[in-house]
């Protein structure tokens, strides 16, 4: 059950690009992150109506925390994917973001069998030709510099994560977002930029938060199921960006990269057989 959350994840990652990626075209990518993370936030609110918890101060603390991480990864992430495109940002972000939990869950004592570490050594394996197979751009030094600091606020928001408690239900993810689209309206209100995007594109950019929240929902619950599957599950989202780079953006994709996927399945099919 894990590793399905941890895949669901990946595909509303997935889905949160496809729009995205409409809005940072029109305008700057931190005006667009606070109309994401608003809209991420609202669904994260009315999700407390729906999954049973209580309000405990811990793991909201957690999910406030988290919300630090992931602003500033997503920012990061739509910032290297316009620089670099979604064959060298997805990945690059993916693997951090998925090898300091893998790591942390482990330290924590929520140790994978064998099988379940051979699946995530291959799956981080594909992920590594995903991102070695991208073409090479004027752009590709500065967008794997943003994408590398991308993963590291992933990898860190998605580790505090990780010692959630069941019981406190969607109270952390609604504070994670709390936290996250408040530190876009500080850096915006700072450099003096458009607090909203162009009216044209509010549409996907409401979709995008949508998706986003969908993102964090599944994952909290993911880990209360199997924390190691479920931050591999999620680790795939770079299959789902880059198809969605390719056929939305018309991003380049090679045989290697597409060996790298296919690599990428086959361990986190691993991972769900455990």
């Amino acid at each position: 059950m894990g590793a399905l959350f941890g895949l669901l994840t990946s595909v509303s990652i997935g889905t949160s690009d496809l729009f995205g990626r409409r809005v940072v075209t029109r305008c700057h990518v931190l005006s667009a992150m606070i109309v994401f993370q608003g809209a991420a936030a609202l669904v994260s609110l009315a999700v407390l109506l729906f999954i049973p918890g209580s309000f405990a101060g811990d793991d909201f603390g957690r999910g406030l925390a988290s919300g630090l991480g992931l602003g500033a990864g997503l920012a990061l992430y739509y910032t290297s994917l316009d620089r670099a495109g979604s064959a060298i940002a997805a990945p690059i972000v993916a693997t951090l973001s998925a090898v300091i939990p893998f790591a942390y869950t482990a330290l924590r004592g929520h140790e994978p069998p064998l099988i379940g570490i051979i699946g995530a050594a291959v799956a981080f394996g594909g992920l590594g030709l995903v991102t070695a197979g991208g073409t090479r751009g004027a752009h590709i030094a500065a967008g794997t510099v943003w994408a590398t600091l991308s993963g590291l606020g992933y990898g860190v928001g998605l580790s505090v994560l990780v010692d959630l408690s069941e019981s406190s239900g969607a109270w952390p993810g609604f504070g994670q977002r709390l936290t996250s689209v408040a530190l876009m309206a500080v850096v915006v209100a700072i450099r003096g930029l458009p607090a909203l995007p162009p009216p044209e594109v509010m549409g996907f950019a409401l979709l995008t938060g949508v998706a986003s929240a969908g993102a964090t929902i599944f994952y909290i619950i993911g880990i209360w199921f199997d924390p190691p599957a479920t931050v591999v599950g999620a680790s795939m989202f770079p299959v789902m960006s880059v198809i969605v780079g390719r056929l939305a953006y018309q991003d380049s994709l090679n045989a290697r990269q597409g060996a790298g996927i296919v690599a990428a399945v086959a361990g986190v099919t691993a991972v769900v057989s455990t």
